[in-house]
């Protein structure tokens, strides 16, 4: 359950900041708990969150303008052989996977499919689908966790906007703005309510600085005319490293932006 409630014992004599009160969970079982919370808010959780950093990047002859666009043909950071191009869709579909990750009892492959688009100033990368593919299907308990992750996953709208800035001291910087929606109705994400903006807002501001680090880093490599060969990594030596990373400072060169707004669609 997303909700976890502990009993009040304790008579509360003084109220001094903020009224206490018994929790429903003292009386009522979780479940109806849950039901009650999700009726409150229409069975559903509205999600709109849009963060934007950027990160410094070193003067060099190739400038920055034109290694954001390259993810329109090659995806850099990534195993080249988990990124193949969607059949009938010319060259701005592509299926990514993150390969095989496993998370507790989960054994899973995360996969999507985005569209990108070259701009001006860069490319916008949109999420067309997402799913979690289960790798045991013979467990009972990973088919219901990942159902209930799917049918959440199908209302998801996701941007991520890459750009090339330049400074009035003429240096130049990689920004990244990620804007994402939905409203959901099922699955795990309706279960979240109100606080699933919390949570993603959060999550963002942690994984953000770390991806532009890194872009920074390849950018840096593109510019030398480097080979770039990143293998698949692991979603939970990656998640240590971005929250041992996230306790209020930013790396080094990356500063957060003002959001620019946009329509999820």
């Amino acid at each position: 359950m997303l909700t976890k409630t502990i009993p009040s014992t304790t008579r509360v004599r003084r109220r001094s900041r903020a009224n206490v009160t018994t929790p429903r969970s003292a009386t009522k079982p979780s479940d109806l708990v849950d039901v009650e919370r999700d009726a409150a808010n229409g069975g559903a959780a509205s999600l709109r969150v849009s963060r934007a950093f950027s990160v410094a990047v070193p003067k060099s002859p190739k400038p920055a303008k034109d290694y954001v666009a390259l993810p329109a043909k090659e995806y850099n950071l990534l195993d080249a052989e988990n990124v193949q191009r969607t059949e009938g869709d010319g060259d701005d579909g592509f299926v990514v996977s993150a390969g095989r990750q496993k998370l507790l009892f989960l054994d899973v492959e995360p996969r999507g499919v985005v569209k990108v688009c070259v701009t001006e100033g860069g490319c916008v990368q949109s999420l067309v689908a997402a799913e979690i593919i289960n790798l045991k299907p013979e467990d009972a308990r990973s088919v219901n966790v990942t159902n209930a992750i799917n049918l959440s996953l199908k209302d998801l709208k996701l941007r991520n906007e890459v750009t090339a800035t330049e400074e009035s001291d003429g240096s130049e910087r990689i920004r990244c703005q990620i804007d994402v929606a939905g409203d959901f109705r099922e699955g795990v994400f309706a279960r979240a309510g109100g606080r699933l903006n919390t949570i993603l807002g959060w999550s963002l501001g942690a994984v953000m600085p770390w991806f532009l680090t890194q872009l920074a880093a390849d950018y840096e490599r593109w510019a030398r005319d480097e080979r770039r060969v990143q293998e698949n990594a692991s979603l939970t030596s990656v998640a240590a490293k971005i929250i041992a990373g996230s306790r209020g400072n930013l790396p080094e060169g990356v500063r957060e932006s003002e959001v620019v707004p946009v329509d999820v669609v």
